[in-house]
């Protein structure tokens, strides 16, 4: 038989390794070994290399879930961290907000009587009282509460936000007539008698009109003015 090539058993000895073979190669590819130290050792680095990855998949699968866990938990901060913006960005836009409300937009302080004038008291042809107000120190009033006590008080309150606005117009709420009516106001109370009316509130106020106040009769020109649909309450 002649002589193989260590190049051919080369070839073979991951087959010889795996015991692939059939019996006559195993033959000649020992017979070989035996002469040949070069292919031998070739022999033992392909069983030093196979028995390191075999020995080393655990451990090569449990490095896999380290980095997996690693991973995860990244991706888990980072969802947090990112909840964590969003409620924080949430509470900061609520409080900035509310303050926004809160100084500009919420009417809570009542507007003082040193600033405000009430002058043409009269009364319309359908029994509504009317009025002349005007206020001096020229910010702007958008809303006027009407509160009622037992003694039948009846307050009129202007009340404005924190932060005030200035008019600008000459055409604003700052100088104007306005009116009150007696029988719309008893109706939504329940029939409950007014007996005075006052501008402000029980600890800062301006009398209006009192039961049994004899009121001229209003000019033909507030007539047109406040001929606005009866049972109007302000």
């Amino acid at each position: 038989m002649s002589k193989v090539s260590c190049g051919i058993i080369k070839d073979l000895l991951p087959l010889y390794y795996d015991r692939v073979c059939s019996d006559e190669s195993n033959k000649v590819i020992e017979e070989h070994l035996d002469e040949c130290s070069s292919c031998k050792s070739e022999l033992d680095r392909i069983g030093v290399d196979i028995k390191l990855s075999k020995e080393t998949i655990k451990e090569n699968c449990s490095d896999g879930n380290v980095i997996k866990d690693i991973a995860d938990s990244w991706n888990r901060s980072k969802i947090k961290a990112f909840a964590r913006g969003l409620i924080g960005a949430t509470v900061i836009f609520t409080v900035l907000f509310l303050g926004y409300v809160g100084l500009f937009k919420w009417n809570i302080i009542s507007v003082p009587t040193d600033v405000v004038k009430i002058s043409d008291v009269s009364l319309l042809a359908d029994g509504r009282i009317a009025y002349h107000i005007e206020y001096t120190d020229r910010f702007e009033l958008l809303l006027v509460n009407n509160d009622m006590d037992e003694d039948g008080n009846v307050y009129l309150n202007p009340v404005r936000p924190i932060i005030k606005t200035k008019i600008s117009s000459l055409y604003s709420n700052v100088n104007n007539n306005d009116f009150f009516d007696i029988k719309t106001q008893e109706m939504n109370n329940n029939g409950a008698e007014t007996k005075t009316l006052y501008w402000g509130n029980p600890k800062d106020n301006i009398l209006i009109w009192k039961k049994g106040m004899n009121l001229p009769k209003a000019s033909d020109k507030v007539e047109a003015e406040l001929n606005i649909s009866h049972g109007q309450v302000r």
